[in-house]
């Protein structure tokens, strides 16, 4: 969703701001453009199975010469299976952080394997993982292509030397929209409070989605925001719920939302709504002036997971920069891998150019993070947004 901040809602890294994770993305973009070390597959896995559970359309689908899809055929898994013999069962079982953990938190904390050998997902929650011990460290021996991870997202502050996870995409957070309702362009993150859009608006499940552009639009820093900031802008959030102007919380079917004409806007992830242009041309994303949020989705193996070495084969093969290069250019949010970029320019020029695929320094200059929360502040901020928005 579904590259990158340390990012998708999120309570990811230590509080960098804005100007950092520019600088961090520049840096990583060079290496790229550069070349980096060439991937390999080092995949010579001996078959068997894996388990993915995953958000809703973040993998790559199948397209015919006129540019129609068939979602139920993925090329890179099919290029996975036939290099390894590893037969995947993909499941799109992620709608949001919140209900995935919450559907699976007593076996967790029983220790019970889940049936699932890699789980997507985003910072916040992937440092509760580890926090908690629900996940299995990575043996890196099984992950030559770890090293094309790009340096910006090479340490994150809730797992330093990423023993546990690896990105799989990142994003940005902001406005998307339906302008055959808006009747117009959307600028700001105030837009969503125009009484002209009452009942059509949405927001986004999980405080790390939808708080930080409440605070964005007065003006605070969400990396550097206090907690009390976090808690006082559930009152206003609040507010605009039981006034009507937002219509509802949404995880990934916000999507539905918009194309069905429920809502007219709604915060929502860069990738869907390219994804999803050529189908719904109405769909827009905005980058509000005010700034909005880049976020990182993690691959991490479940603790007692059956197929771990299968799920680390799996995660070197995406951090083959071909393959990289494949998936983003179909799914559209932004990359991790070094290399990517390079072949995304001899490959599709016209994805290589996209920002919203390989951000830009004038992009990443107006892009925030979601500060880091001990596990009480956490706790403090999730329990002021469950108790504005009901969920």
């Amino acid at each position: 969703m579904s590259g990158l901040n340390t990012p998708r809602g999120k309570g990811r890294r230590p509080a960098f701001g804005a100007a950092v994770i520019a600088l961090l993305f520049v840096a990583g973009l060079v290496l790229a453009a550069c070349g980096s070390s060439s991937g390999t597959t080092g995949a010579s896995g001996e078959g068997g199975s894996l388990v993915v559970d995953n958000w809703i359309e973040y993998i790559d689908c199948a397209s015919d010469a006129e540019g129609s899809q068939d979602c139920g055929i993925h090329p890179t898994i099919d290029a996975f299976t036939e290099e390894t013999g590893i037969t995947v069962d993909y499941q799109e079982g992620v709608n949001t952080n919140e209900d995935w953990f919450g559907k699976y938190q007593a076996q967790l904390s029983a220790g019970e394997p889940l049936g699932i050998d890699i789980v997507v997902l985003t910072d916040y929650m992937a440092a509760r993982m580890i926090r908690l011990g629900y996940v299995e460290p990575l043996d890196r021996a099984n992950i030559p292509n770890a090293g094309n991870l790009t340096d910006a997202l090479g340490s994150p502050g809730f797992d330093i030397d990423r023993e546990y996870t690896m990105p799989w995409q990142g994003g940005f957070t902001g406005l998307a929209y339906d302008i055959a309702q808006t009747g117009r362009e959307l600028t700001s993150l105030s837009d969503i409070l125009d009484p002209a859009f009452a009942g059509k608006v949405g927001i986004l499940d999980g405080y790390a989605d939808t708080v930080p552009l409440f605070l964005l639009m007065d003006g605070i820093d969400p990396a550097i925001a206090s907690v009390q900031d976090y808690v006082d802008t559930t009152f206003k959030i609040k507010e605009a719920i039981d006034s009507g102007q937002i219509r509802s919380v949404y995880g990934n079917d916000y999507l539905d939302a918009l194309q069905t004409g429920d809502l007219a806007v709604s915060f929502g992830w860069s990738g869907d709504i390219v994804s999803n242009q050529a189908d719904f041309p109405d769909l827009k994303f905005s980058f509000p002036e005010e700034g909005y949020m880049i976020f990182t989705d993690n691959m991490m193996i479940p603790k007692g997971a059956a197929n771990k070495a299968n799920a680390e084969a799996w995660i070197n093969w995406y951090y083959d920069p071909e393959i990289a290069a494949e998936l983003s250019g179909s799914i559209n949010y932004l990359t991790p891998v070094d290399g990517a970029l390079e072949v995304a320019q001899q490959t599709n020029p016209e994805v290589a150019a996209n920002p919203l695929v390989f951000a830009t320094p004038e992009v990443l200059e107006n892009a925030y993070i979601v500060r880091a929360f001990t596990e009480e502040e956490e706790e403090v901020v999730n329990e002021a947004f469950s108790a504005a928005t009901g969920v």
